[in-house]
């Protein structure tokens, strides 16, 4: 019987587990006997292979050129390009081969096919990131032959809380902070869970974060300050040693290992060598955290940043912080949360519970026919890039019956951006804002129902068009400057079949699904014809063009 998988997809380590035949969640060893694989990529210089894990990483120590790592934080980035060997790749490509490595392992240790997959992401990631994750799973092939089927995309911190919850299996009723400190990414969420018995029932308040801070800023500290006292001692160059390749392979190798000696000792001493120079460094805890005090306190003033715009604080509406992420096992996180906030800290598996959610969540999905949605009564999606409603010969990824999503959770997560289209107001480029951070997911709401005599930018050449330009953003305004919002989609010229109706009678509605993923439905408010399409995002062509140089490619 092919089993389904959670997949926690880490900037520095990934990990996958599944809810075995008894209903216990289980971490799946890499074939290495790791239940933790590194997110590095080795290419291999032939150009037909790659290495993933452990292996890539020694690899890499000998040919950094070849190393990819970190890609994590560039996922959904159009700008992002990584050069090995002469080819090009993008984050989400990358992050394919870590999949394909990952699943690989898990048929292996199994000794069954995969039916499908949760993948986690940061809470604070936003249409684009999330669709290039999706993307990323999507283009793993299974050794049956079949591409992997992702049945969502979850928020880390929300699989973390399922985990934790979980494994308390007793009634309960709290508010709680997730603080979520992985390798490269911080996520702070606030979650109500409400467990009575059989009834277990988690909604997401809020959710702040930044995702291009996490321990490996802590490692690029400690590495400054090992390279500061090296350099101090030998007289050799600091920006030298900084931008030499091999010199950083070893930083690479090394420095997290002394960053974890020092979570239980009180120093550590590095021998790096370079230039012909060897010396033997000590680093103190107390250096360490006086260093890398300023990151912590940027954690601190996001929580509070949050829970200021949702008018909470921690101190009236927390019950509990639950620490998550490999990163909060450093000291000095919990004894500086309990100098701010005062409250109770728990952990559970800051390395696996998200992996572990993760599981849960995706034990509770079946595969179904577009015809047997309908007969459930389950809503199937219209067809994109025109008129339709649907086809009956395309899955759809629903919750059991008897289980309301995962492991008898009823989980209510909410939009972590806002989504809104650009329009003119007096005059001045606006953002109206449709769907709403913190707006509780599936969502989907129309211009018609905010702004009635919407207008929209007509395209100059093409008297039956106007123009789309959907901006992503973290405000919780319905209007706002445009200056503040990302811009992260194509501007799109709509043709209509006809002329645009007088006055662009034209109702816009942008819908955000489970995953978080955006989807555009423009309607003729004339002839009520309906346009349903995937905005076309600046990381498409990207993600394509690199996932191009991964097909084919062996994984030794």
């Amino acid at each position: 019987m092919a089993k389904k998988i959670g997949i926690d997809l880490g900037t520095t380590y990934s990990c996958v587990s599944y809810v075995d035949d008894m209903g216990t969640v289980r971490i799946i060893d890499n074939l290495e006997g790791e239940q933790t694989t590194p997110s590095v990529v080795y290419f291999d210089p032939n150009g037909q292979e790659a290495v993933v894990g452990s292996t890539a990483r020694a690899e890499g120590a000998m040919n950094p050129e070849c190393l990819v790592e970190r890609v994590k934080n560039y996922m959904g980035d159009p700008d992002y390009k990584c050069y090995k060997n002469g080819m090009e790749y993008s984050a989400a490509a990358v992050s394919t081969l870590i999949l394909k490595k990952l699943i690989s392992d898990a048929e292996q240790y199994l000794g069954e096919e995969i039916e499908g997959a949760v993948i986690t992401c940061p809470a604070y990631f936003g249409d684009s990131a999330r669709n290039a994750t999706k993307f990323a799973g999507e283009n793993v092939v299974l050794s049956n032959g079949n591409n992997l089927p992702v049945f969502e995309i979850v928020d880390e911190p929300v699989a973390a809380a399922i985990a934790y919850v979980d494994s308390k299996k007793e009634d309960m009723q709290k508010t709680v902070l997730i603080y979520d400190l992985g390798g490269g990414t911080f996520d702070c969420t606030v979650i109500r869970m409400e467990i009575a018995g059989d009834k277990k029932k988690m909604q997401v308040i809020t959710t702040g974060g930044n995702h291009q801070l996490g321990g490996k800023d802590w490692d690029n500290e400690l590495a400054k300050l090992v390279r500061q006292k090296f350099c101090a001692a030998t007289g050799a160059d600091e920006s030298a040693m900084e931008d030499d390749a091999e010199t950083t392979a070893w930083f690479s190798e090394n420095i997290e290992k002394a960053k974890k000696n020092l979570t239980s000792r009180e120093a550590t001493t590095l021998a790096p060598s370079f230039d012909g120079q060897k010396e033997r460094v000590e680093v103190t805890r107390e250096e360490f955290e006086s260093a890398t005090s300023a990151l912590l306190e940027s954690t601190i003033m996001l929580v509070n940043d949050m829970m200021t715009q949702k008018g909470m604080s921690v101190a009236a509406d927390i019950d509990e912080i639950i620490l998550v992420g490999g990163s909060t096992f450093m000291p000095q996180v919990t004894k500086r949360l309990e100098q701010e906030y005062g409250k109770p800290l728990s952990m559970y598996e800051p390395n696996k519970a998200v992996a572990m959610g993760a599981a849960i969540k995706a034990n509770g999905y079946e595969i179904l026919t577009a015809a047997e949605a309908q007969e459930r009564g389950i809503e199937v999606p219209q067809t994109t890039g025109g008129i339709g409603d649907g086809s009956l010969n395309a899955p759809i990824f629903a919750q059991k019956e008897d289980d309301v999503s995962g492991g008898g959770f009823e989980t209510v997560t909410t939009c972590t951006k806002s989504y809104g289209i650009r329009i003119f107001s007096n005059g001045e480029e606006k953002v109206l804002n449709l769907v709403k951070k913190d707006t509780p997911k599936p969502a989907s709401t129309s211009s018609a129902t905010i702004m009635p005599n919407l207008t929209l930018t007509g395209t100059p050449d093409l008297v039956n068009s106007v123009n789309i330009l959907i901006l992503e953003s973290d405000t919780l305004e319905d209007l706002v400057d445009r200056a503040i919002c990302d811009e992260i989609y194509l501007e799109e010229p709509i043709q209509f079949d006809g002329e645009v109706p007088g006055n662009n009678r034209v109702s816009v509605e942008i819908s955000v699904d489970q995953s978080g993923i955006v989807t555009l439905i423009l309607t003729d408010e004339i002839t009520h014809k309906t346009y349903i399409m995937n905005p076309k995002r600046k990381a498409d062509e990207a993600n394509q063009e690199g996932m191009a140089s991964v097909k084919g490619m062996t994984l030794i």
